[in-house]
């Protein structure tokens, strides 16, 4: 199956200077507030900016098959310097709003560089403290992927109750056939659900009221 992907001209062009260029030199002034960040799920890497120059790269751990990472533009809404063992020593969550995901240390190191997560991205500890001191709420986040788990997988078949990346491409492939009349969100709810089912009927799909394989190549992905 083709899987879907998020990116576009101008952030490939952004990532390809982002994985080929050496860091600054330490002696780059860092102010927080010209900080970003690009997380790329194909490499497995973080790279932050100073001012829209790459500065250092790191890896990561990311979203295995079930529980993919959400890609997209988001920022950091949230920072901890003491959050639960499994996150490691530090946390900066994302403005995600269908479930809690961040970037964070981690109690697991031998991850870093596979698809372990949750969703979230994990990071060496030295490694989470050292960006933690270069960014602030509202750092942008670019994640460039695949919506639905590590590349190469077929999407997960989805229905009615599920929630994350992957629902909020469906719900964006609806509407813009104009079975969903409201702004994604996703979450799979009542509204999901008979969008999925018009869509299954004027698609001639029988069966249970789901996001499969046919479904999704109907929907372009």
């Amino acid at each position: 199956m083709r899987i879907f992907r998020i990116t576009s001209a101008v952030l490939a062009i952004t990532l390809f200077f982002a994985l080929s260029a050496a860091p600054l030199s330490s002696a780059a002034r860092i102010v927080p507030e010209n900080m970003s960040i690009i997380i790329d799920m194909d490499n497995l890497t973080l790279t932050i900016f100073n001012g829209g120059e790459p500065y250092k790269k790191y890896p990561v751990a990311m979203g295995k098959y079930e529980t993919p990472t959400p890609v997209g533009n988001w920022e950091i809404l949230s920072m901890n310097t003491d959050p639960p063992d499994v996150m490691g020593t530090r946390w900066m969550g994302l403005n995600i709003p269908y479930g809690q995901y961040g970037i964070h240390g981690t109690n697991n190191p031998h991850s870093i560089g596979s698809f372990a997560s949750h969703g979230c991205i994990r990071m060496f500890n030295n490694d989470a403290e050292e960006i933690y001191r270069m960014v602030t709420a509202s750092t942008p986040v670019i994640i460039i992927g695949t919506p639905f788990g590590a590349p190469g997988t077929d999407p997960a078949v989805l229905e009615n109750g599920d929630r994350g990346p992957a629902v909020l491409e469906v719900q964006r492939a609806l509407r813009r056939l104009g079975y969903l009349k409201w702004k994604p969100d996703g979450f799979w709810g009542q509204g999901t659900e008979k969008a999925v089912k018009k869509f299954r009927e004027d698609s001639g799909l029988k069966g249970p009221n789901i996001i499969d394989d046919k479904a999704y190549k109907l929907l372009g992905f």
